[in-house]
Parts: structure tokens; sequence; C-alpha cells
């Protein structure tokens, strides 16, 4: 039986179990989606290995099954990640994904902690002054399309408030 809906935080413990279940995981990050043949073949491991683990995966709700093909007489069944944002946080050893519970994520929260070297710190900086930069068009969009409605218009959509925190310190 292959589950519907989140999985339960044990299944992902159970998920990274097993270094063939990471491997495939992350085969599915970067690949989307996949069969068990395609895995195998980019892991270079024995077929049936990959689909007991795929199939584990998909009966905990981690994998889902996405379409079944016809391929030389025999179903093929394609899968993919169910929530690529928690297994890659997981598969990166970043907590955020797992730890952050699911009324949180539900409501908009998630944090992540890594450890970063020089180069990997200069990259983040580019790429936060752009996401910031950005944000900030965005919210200034937002006003412009919103100026001219009255703030207690019942017809006016509820605007959501966006925080980013981004702390660094050294390790030692």
């Amino acid at each position: 039986m292959v589950r519907t809906g989140h999985p339960a935080t044990s299944s992902w413990i159970y998920a990274i179990g097993h270094p063939h279940r990471v491997e495939i995981m992350r085969c599915f990050l970067t690949n989307g989606t996949a069969t068990p043949v395609d895995v195998a073949a980019v892991l270079r491991l024995p077929l049936g290995t990959v689909s007991y683990h795929v199939r584990f995966l998909a009966q905990r709700g981690i994998l889902r099954l996405t379409g079944r093909t016809q391929r030389r007489g025999a179903a093929v069944h394609h899968y993919q990640l169910a929530d690529r944002d928690r297994a890659a946080s997981l598969l990166w050893g970043m907590r955020a994904g797992l730890l952050v519970s699911d009324f949180e994520r539900e409501n908009g929260r998630g944090d992540l902690t890594a450890a970063l070297d020089a180069e990997a710190v200069a990259e983040l900086d580019l790429l936060t002054t752009s996401y910031i930069a950005r944000i900030g068009e965005l919210g200034l969009q937002t006003r412009e399309r919103y100026a001219h409605v009255d703030t207690g218009d019942s017809s006016r959509p509820r605007l959501t408030k966006v925080a980013v925190l981004l702390a660094a310190s050294e390790e030692g």
C-alpha cells in the first residue's frame, strides 16, 4: 500500500537509515522523476535492490508514483519525491525540513543551519543581495497595486508580512 499525505517524521528517519535509500533519494532530488531502472543505472546498483528500496520509500510516502508506462510488455513505474524541500533539507544535512513542525511549515516558517567555507559564504552573499533586493521590489509592487485601496476596505486582500533573518557566526 502506498501512503498519501505527509510522511511522519519516523518515516524520514527510516528513509535515511540505509545508505542505498539515501543515494536513491539523492538521485530523485537530482533527476526529478525516474524509474527504478533509471536509478539502478545511475547508481550502478542491482535493479532488485533499487526496486525494494523504492517500494520502501513509496510505502512511507517519501516517494510518490507519478505514472506508469509499458516497456517491452512490462509495466514501468515512474516516481518522484513527495516533498522535495524536506528531502533536500534532510539530504543536505540541514535540520530545517525535518525539525520544523508541520504547523510551522504550513504557516510559512522554515529555517536552516549550515556550516559554510569562505567560498560558499561569498556565493551566499551574492545570492542574498539579489534575494533581498527582489523581496524589496515585490514589496514595492504590492504597495503600488493596493495604493488606491482603503486599508479598511473589506475587498482588499490580506497581505502577508515577510521577515528574512540571516545571521552568521564563525565556528570555533
